[in-house]
């Protein structure tokens, strides 16, 4: 019986293999090359077919390919309904035509369009150029001109240069419109120069980091956006509704004929950190948006920006009302974008400089491209910001410090292959004439925490090249995870409270002079030394000369550790286990 039993099991098992569809294999992703001509061979690229159009390729293309394009000059490309698709371009990449494209959403319809996605998920363009001036040599330039339009469409435009998009009515370079503000598009490092308006957004949400609007310049055309405007966030005028949301971040909205930054129809905009400098009539206008936040930006004068009655003194870009500018940053914003380990210098700006290091050399993040798994790289990134301010932009320091006057803020997008921040706040001897050697072993970084300023966590000194540091990872305090914006201020102990400080050695061994085992020794000190004249006289000597060997030490990681764990520790745990014989609460 159990023979039978086992034989109908099998042959069950057996027939169920047989009706049962196999499952599909998993789809590999293709990449699909462009290059002028067509002649892959011909280019040297060792591509050995490739497509003479962009528009070719995004055909072909399916979910989760990418579209490579050689150097070269291309006409527009679009799409519908496409999803995880990204154009990639080399160095040299151009489209230099257009075509017609049914846009459909608030007050435009049919436009002439270089690159156009509607209805799409995903969609990344990055490294290639958008040139509009040979649009208008065509009949069809009397009408709607935009470089890239995502329609109802999220994804990423990033690295990519749009110029001379003019038309009768609009000429746009970037439009991101939308449908009740769902999609949500990411632009960085994208230049727009010589168009009638820089970026539009209608209707949808969009994050700037590290943009560049310069040139809009009115050209007919209709409404507000005739006059030459930068950032158009919401559809002006009575007869269209579409709110957006926009947050501009490290950009520069620079010398634009009208506008900086419009916004309308109930729009909210928050931008931060951005050069809004040298637009002719407003630097921000809020023509019916929600309160603009524009705290910590350079508006081109220390004073800051010009407002008839909230800052009359300012002479710098104006604003309307309704936008809020206090604080501002008193110099250039800096802002750059590193793809490997590097430093980012704002030392004329803001007496800083920020160095950068990736969790891999080249930042980079490997994917499988097609069925002969060959392997593109896709570079990632951080953007640093680096801003500074004339005075203390937040609340006052905590009682034990005194400040050196310098206040900065430091905003590092896209932590996600960035290992370790390393910021360096840079002084001279004139700010510290009245500060001895001695004490400016005591400097450090303070951040603000949202609340209260509080001590970097590992935080130290070179007093002989004169900057503080602090160094920022995921496990620091700050973190890497905390760097959306934030003040940090440059900070010593009052050289009137010499028994405030602590040890500046286990300081620097510890990276904080907040460590509960510098209590312990800090509470010896104070017990034991400081009450008897030999203790004093000790305690004298070692001020006078552990700066230099603690400012050594501190240079060292391994010295550092080899220090601590060798000599601070082991006196750490005799004063611990013997603190009641000599702590005066328990004697």
């Amino acid at each position: 019986m159990k023979k039978i039993l086992t034989s109908l099991f099998v042959l069950a098992l057996v027939l169920s293999l047989t009706v049962v569809p196999a499952l599909p294999a998993a789809a590999s992703s293709t990449t699909w090359y462009v290059v002028e001509g067509g002649a892959g061979d011909e280019t040297g690229l060792s591509w050995t077919s490739a497509f003479a159009d962009i528009q070719d390729a995004v055909e072909a293309a399916r979910d989760g390919d990418m579209v490579r394009v050689a150097a070269g000059n291309y006409g527009a490309f679009s799409m519908v309904n496409k999803t995880n698709i990204s154009i990639i371009g080399d160095a040299g990449a151009t489209v230099v035509a257009g075509d017609w494209f049914a846009i459909d959403r608030g007050p435009i319809g049919d436009a002439w369009s270089m690159a156009a996605v509607k209805d799409s998920h995903n969609i990344i363009i990055r490294g290639i150029d958008f040139d509009g001036a040979a649009l208008s040599e065509l009949d069809v330039y009397r009408e709607v001109a935009v470089g890239i339009a995502y329609v109802g469409s999220t994804g990423r435009i990033a690295n990519v240069r749009v110029e001379n998009t003019f038309g009768a009515e609009l000429g746009v370079g970037v439009a991101i419109i939308g449908h009740a503000r769902e999609p949500s598009v990411n632009l960085a490092d994208v230049t727009v120069r010589n168009s009638m308006a820089g970026i539009i957004i209608w209707d949808a949400e969009a994050d700037l980091d590290g943009c560049t609007i310069t040139r809009m310049t009115g050209n007919g055309g209709f409404g507000i956006m005739d006059s030459g405007v930068g950032i158009v966030v919401g559809i002006p005028g009575d007869d269209w509704q579409g709110p957006a949301v926009a947050k501009v971040k490290g950009c520069t909205i620079t010398d634009n004929n009208d506008i900086g930054i419009y916004v309308c129809d109930s729009s909210v905009v928050e931008a931060h950190f951005n050069n809004i400098v040298g637009n002719a009539a407003l630097g921000v206008f809020n023509d019916g948006g929600q309160r603009v936040d524009a705290l910590h930006n350079w508006w081109g004068h220390g004073t800051g920006p010009f407002h008839p009655t909230e800052n009359v003194t300012g002479r710098g870009n104006a604003v309307s009302n309704n936008v809020d500018f206090r604080p501002w940053v008193v110099a250039d914003v800096v802002t750059a974008t590193l793809t490997a380990d590097g430093v980012v210098n704002a030392l004329d700006q803001a007496d800083t400089e920020v160095w950068v290091t990736m969790r891999t050399p080249a930042a980079t993040t490997a994917r499988t491209l097609n069925t002969e798994a060959e392997t593109e790289v896709d570079i990632i990134g951080a953007t640093v910001t680096v801003a500074k301010y004339a005075e203390n932009p937040e609340d006052a320091a905590p009682s034990r410090f005194i400040t050196l006057g310098k206040y900065i803020d430091v905003r590092v997008a896209d932590t996600q292959d960035v290992a370790e921040v390393e910021i360096r706040l840079h002084y001279t001897d004139a700010e510290v004439e009245n500060v001895s050697q001695l004490y400016q072993t005591f400097f450090r970084l303070l951040w603000w925490d949202g609340t209260e300023w509080k001590q970097c966590s590992d935080t130290w000194v070179n007093t002989s090249d004169k900057y503080i540091w602090a160094k920022i990872t995921s496990d620091t305090t700050p973190s890497l995870a905390d760097l959306g914006g934030t003040p940090f201020g440059g900070y010593g102990s009052s050289p009137g409270v010499p028994n405030g400080c602590g040890c500046f050695i286990s300081t620097a061994v510890y990276g904080t002079d907040a460590a509960d085992e510098i209590d312990v020794l800090r509470d010896f000190r104070d017990a034991v030394l400081l009450p008897n004249s030999l203790g004093a006289s000790f305690v004298s000597v070692y001020y006078s000369v552990s700066p230099p060997i603690a400012d050594f030490i501190s240079r060292c990681e391994p010295l550092r550790t080899l220090v601590r764990v060798g000599f601070v520790d082991p006196i750490v745990v005799v004063l611990t286990w013997s603190q009641d014989r000599w702590w005066p609460s328990n004697s």
